[in-house]
């Protein structure tokens, strides 16, 4: 470790001493996520416990995603806490991706880590060919400490930089993300898929295969979860979810589970998908494919006509589902009654009828109960048939269908959640915690500047903040006031300590709807049965729990950075075509260093920088979200008309550059 001088370390000691009361000086172990800018924060397993920002000078040798001990303190001047790295407990990479260099004799890659930048020798033995000036994947053999360069060997050489192969490469090895299975896994999954599916009901197992039940996702979907069924018995809805029996077939303690865990989750990409599962489980013999037998657990619901849950039925069960439908297809069908949609479906309409009343009914009760309903449209990639180029960018469509399936799930997830914590069964709950006071302070002071005043007393009800999403409603800041209120809010996680979903606003939740994909779902499913045949497995308990819960929501947020990081390189690859044009276009964010643009012709946003504005001084305005010219006050608020072009599109980088073009 670096030395420091007595004068220095009194110093510190004093400013601690100053903003700091004696618990917080103790140290506190939690991951370390770094931003692009250089600093970053401390999460710990804990979902009360708030996270803590560490300013780059404070981060020492600690990479992102590294466990840490730190020691924390109020800061003096906001109250708010802030930390130092004392000490790296766990590394949580292992490559990274950089650019090899040659300083005099040595052979040196560059590496970058969340805005940090480290330096590793490579023997020339392990370059693998690689030449000066390329993009490689390293594996770190020693890691930098103090001045010391950090030792690794390149295990991977990338295309040229620009490519879509190339960058997805780089994506998955920046995020530590699992590609091929080993042998032993993919072997045991082949195993199992010889089975086949069961052709006679199971002992155990109650046989739904007379139900009329259907499968609703995406077009381009292949590992399907979930199938749904509704059927109106007099004023009241008997609503059915089954849910694939993964737990059936991944034995715990297996390699299969193993893996499983490892990977936590599944990840997806635009045009590839990082599965947690083997395919030969995942988009086979798990998958609730129609016309096929298939082992399922099912959550059979009767609710009355206001939406109120009169009895829970949780089983195992033999499914066939008799369609595999989409979204697009049942809203044409349903809700648009396009004709020849609906001769495709007209063995499901009347199902489907009954499922849209229902539905109508629970979203009316879960939005009255103060669920939050954000507006955040997601890019939809438009592709040519022949070579599979992005051709267009549009804001993807959200129809009643893909909140039908919604509102069933999150059904089906809280009466799970709810029937085991009567049964007093440890299980990993979907977490959603309150709002951090101090940010939901500073998100009440930009409402009231922008007109929509929210009023904060004593502890925030999800109701609140409901309300005042639906005031936002076709304000021009509507999206980025959806945008700040999802910031301000704690992320979601699996813990067994059970705070309530404040999103959903929900007093229990968890995640039981999509073992196929996400860990937890697989845990939930371990629990029931264990409830079921009266077992208590070490695997299943609370301390266990706990260690999987905060390992999976860490996996989660990785594979949420991995996808939106290769969103927006298809932005990218797609944009870089237009430079040097000119769009149209409205400004949809501000900030210090410039105004975001939204163009009308593509849904694809890009950054006009403060200084390509040539024609003022600009100074951001705070209370109004907006930059104004001292000189000719010309003004750039969110919601203003603007036209601009396309001056750069850094791939690397995942951003497209525009400047002003005058009227």
């Amino acid at each position: 470790m670096r030395k420091v001088s007595r004068s220095k370390r009194k110093k510190r000691a004093k400013r601690l001493n100053r903003s700091s009361s004696p618990d917080s000086a103790k140290l506190k172990e939690g991951y370390l996520k770094t931003h692009h800018d250089g600093y970053g924060f401390v999460s710990f397993s804990d979902p009360e416990t708030p996270d803590v920002f560490v300013p780059k000078r404070r981060l020492g040798q600690a990479l992102d995603g590294d466990k840490v001990a730190l020691r924390v303190w109020k800061n003096s001047r906001d109250g708010r806490l802030e930390g130092e790295v004392e000490k790296i407990l766990e590394r949580g990479r292992r490559f990274l991706v950089g650019t090899l260099t040659k300083l005099e004799e040595q052979w040196v890659v560059e590496a970058r880590s969340g805005g940090q930048v480290f330096d590793f020798k490579v023997d020339p033995a392990d370059l693998k060919g690689a030449q000066k000036g390329e993009s490689v994947g390293i594996e770190i053999l020693v890691y930098p400490q103090d001045r010391l360069l950090g030792e690794a060997q390149v295990i991977q050489l990338f295309g040229a930089r620009g490519e879509e192969s190339t960058e997805i490469d780089i994506v998955i090895l920046k995020h530590q993300l699992a590609q091929d299975f080993p042998s032993e896994v993919l072997r045991a999954a082949d195993l199992i898929q010889q089975q086949g599916p069961p052709q006679d009901l199971p002992q155990g197992r109650v046989d739904l295969r007379h139900l009329p039940l259907v499968t609703i996702d995406g077009e381009t979907a292949r590992d399907f979860d979930d199938a749904i069924c509704v059927q109106k018995e007099g004023a009241h809805y008997r609503l059915w979810v089954s849910i694939a029996d993964v737990s059936h077939y991944v034995e715990a303690g297996s390699v299969l589970d193993q893996e499983a865990l490892k990977r936590g989750t599944s990840v997806y990409f635009t045009r590839r998908v990082l599965p947690m599962l083997p395919e030969a489980l995942s988009n086979d013999l798990c998958s609730l494919r129609p016309l096929e037998n298939r082992l399922t657990m099912t959550a059979e619901l009767l609710f009355d006509a206001k939406g109120r849950r009169l009895e829970t039925k949780i089983y195992p069960s033999l499914i066939c589902s008799q369609g595999r439908l989409t979204y697009t297809q049942v809203a044409k069908a349903c809700l648009e009654e396009e004709s020849t949609s609906k001769e495709k479906l007209k063995h499901h309409l009347n199902m489907l009828s009954q499922a849209f009343e229902l539905f109508k009914i629970l979203r009316k009760v879960r939005l009255e109960r103060g669920s939050l309903d954000f507006d955040l449209p997601e890019p939809e990639f438009i592709r040519h048939l022949e070579d599979g180029k992005v051709q267009s960018i549009v804001k993807a469509e959200r129809n009643e269908a893909h909140m039908l399936i919604e509102d069933f799930m999150i059904a089906a997830n809280e009466a799970v959640a709810d029937y085991l914590t009567q049964h007093k069964r440890p299980l990993l709950y979907r977490i959603h915690d309150k709002p951090d006071p101090a940010k939901l302070k500073d998100f009440a002071l930009l409402c009231h500047n922008l007109g929509l005043p929210l009023v904060l007393k004593g502890s925030i009800q999800p109701k609140t903040l409901a309300n005042l999403l639906n005031r936002a409603k076709n304000h021009p800041e509507e999206k980025l006031i959806n945008h700040l209120l999802l910031r301000s809010l704690k992320q979601a996680c699996y813990a067994t300590k059970n705070l309530g979903h404040f999103g959903l606003a929900s007093l229990s939740y968890c995640h039981f709807t999509s073992p196929i994909r996400r860990y937890p779902d697989l845990i939930v499913h371990r629990v029931l049965k264990a409830l079921w045949s009266k077992q208590s497995p070490k695997a299943l308990e609370k301390d266990n729990l706990d260690r999987v819960g905060d390992h999976c929501s860490r996996r989660e947020r990785i594979a949420m950075e991995a996808e939106w990081e290769a969103r927006d390189l298809e932005v990218a690859l797609f944009m870089k075509d237009f430079v040097g044009q000119s769009f149209e276009g409205h400004i949809s964010r501000v900030a210090k260093f410039g105004f975001f643009v939204e163009l009308d012709e593509y849904f694809v946003e890009g950054l006009v920088s403060l200084e390509s504005l040539k024609d003022d001084h600009y100074v951001y305005q705070e209370k109004s979200l907006s930059l104004l010219g001292r000189r000719h006050r010309q003004i750039y608020r969110i919601g203003k008309k603007v036209k601009v072009q396309v001056v750069k599109v850094d791939v690397e980088e995942r951003k497209v550059y525009l400047e002003k073009v005058e009227s």
